[in-house]
């Protein structure tokens, strides 16, 4: 009994460039996924002077920065203050603590561990402080998060160098990783 094979032809095309296709499309789709849905890196850029030495940042928004400054001069700190948004007129935070001033009544301070909140404390040329402040959210609150999220925002200093006026600076562009 002999059998008729005349499908056979096109049911091999069929099954080899079918299965060539679907590699091909998951090996798209496994791209696709790494590509496009990697999470940000924790990263800090900080501008001439300035060195970002740690950032984190805890659940509860406040943010733990270790920044190191070479400019020259001692400088005096004033205030400091994070937000996730820079002001859309002047190079200050937008919520938060505006004028990254030290009233304390405008901004609270998250620890009142001796020598961490920042009015009148003095940062040396090539040496390095540590800062915690609350990080603000587009929405003017404290910018809370959990484990699995990133948090992207600035970080200001208002600081006297002594003899001349005041000054604030955007001295870190971050992201970092809540924990």
């Amino acid at each position: 009994m002999q059998r008729n094979l005349k499908l056979q032809p096109a049911v091999d095309f069929l099954s080899s460039y079918g299965m060539a296709i679907i590699i091909i499309s998951v090996a798209f789709i496994a791209v696709y996924g790494i590509a496009f849905n990697q999470p940000n890196t924790p990263s800090c850029t900080a501008p001439p002077g300035f060195a970002c030495d740690f950032m984190a940042i805890n659940s509860s928004g406040v943010l733990t920065a270790r920044i190191s400054q070479a400019i020259g001069s001692e400088i005096v700190i004033n205030g400091a203050a994070c937000a996730e948004q820079q002001n859309a007129s002047t190079d200050a935070p937008a919520d938060g603590n505006p004028s990254v001033g030290n009233n304390i009544a405008t901004y609270p301070q998250p620890y009142t561990i001796s020598g961490h909140y920042p009015p009148g404390n003095i940062m040396y040329s090539s040496s390095t402080y540590i800062f915690y402040v609350y990080c603000y959210d587009v929405n003017g609150g404290i910018a809370k998060g959990s484990a699995d999220q990133q948090f992207t925002g600035y970080l200001w200093l208002n600081y006297t160098v002594p003899g001349y006026k005041y000054q604030v600076q955007k001295v870190a562009v971050f992201t970092a990783e809540y924990s």
